[in-house]
């Protein structure tokens, strides 16, 4: 499930063709894939620096944790838009090169990008229920598994450990067609009967899943606050909900990201606000 990439990619921002190879072989086979050693950690840093500020804001905007709780992604659990001003919409996340080489073969060129997102699980967090979080594109009558259709790009922004509450994804269940337990009990006792793993991985890694794997967020029992992007691309045929992007960040993008945000809003700087839960759902 993990790969550590070389310098020489890194600084080419391209995989070889036979890692790109095993890398491709992985995900189909798993649903998930990581690569190690894709960002400079101290880029990583940055973005963590100004995200803490940005949630910390959110948050008391929200009345605190407490006031959060029954409204996110369970207790302690957040999920949040930031703003997408630097380093937060820096294009090394939004489209950094190795991530679109990847997703480009499982998605195709026409690949899109709407969902700009994270998930923080604070002290205190705990376990979510089992779930995935898209289905298959024709439900589970379809005799069988199509070809992925959405994924989501995880950039941690900490070390995920079992300490601070890493993801725990079952390998493989991207393919399991038949439908989704009604209750979360239903579905527990059916994630128990397959092996499960944890996420664990180091900060400057990226994990690519397919939206079919079943998971779940773990407690964090740490005393510090465990960060990811969770960035959905899809193919370009799917619907998806518009977000805004600033002018400032749109035209520092590369026109192979800008192609992928191609759908979305670009706005003045002043007049860019970020998507919230209550607008997506509504």
């Amino acid at each position: 499930m993990y790969l550590q990439i070389t310098p020489e990619e890194v600084a080419l921002g391209e995989l070889s063709p036979e890692r790109l190879g095993e890398a491709l072989l992985i995900f189909r086979d798993m649903g998930i894939v990581v690569l190690e050693g894709v960002y400079d950690v101290e880029f990583i840093a940055e973005v963590r620096e100004a995200y803490d500020h940005e949630l910390d804001g959110y948050i008391a905007g929200r009345g605190g944790l407490d006031a959060l709780e029954g409204k996110t992604f369970g207790k302690n659990h957040i999920g949040f838009f930031p703003p997408l001003f630097p380093p937060i919409g820096d294009e090394r996340i939004a489209g950094h090169p190795i991530a679109v080489q990847l997703m480009e073969k499982i998605l195709g060129s026409d690949l899109q990008c709407s969902f700009y997102h994270t998930n923080t699980a604070c002290p205190g967090s705990g376990i979510q229920p089992v779930h995935r979080d898209a289905h298959h594109l024709f439900g589970s009558d379809f005799p069988v598994a199509t070809p992925t259709c959405q994924v989501v790009l995880n950039v941690p922004l900490c070390d995920f450990t079992i300490e601070n509450g890493s993801t725990e994804y079952w390998p493989g269940t991207h393919m399991i067609l038949d439908p989704t337990p009604e209750s979360t009990k239903q579905f527990a006792e059916r994630a128990a009967l397959f092996p499960s793993v944890r996420l664990n991985m180091k900060a400057g890694s990226f994990a690519l899943r397919d939206l079919r794997a079943w998971h779940r967020g773990m407690p964090n029992d740490a005393d510090y606050a465990r960060t990811m992007f969770a960035l959905v691309y899809q193919r370009g045929f799917l619907n998806c909900k518009q977000i805004s992007i600033p002018q400032s960040v749109w035209d520092s993008w590369g026109e192979k990201t800008r192609h992928i945000f191609r759908r979305n809003h670009v706005v003045a700087d002043e007049e860019h606000r970020a998507l919230t839960w209550e607008e997506l759902r509504g």
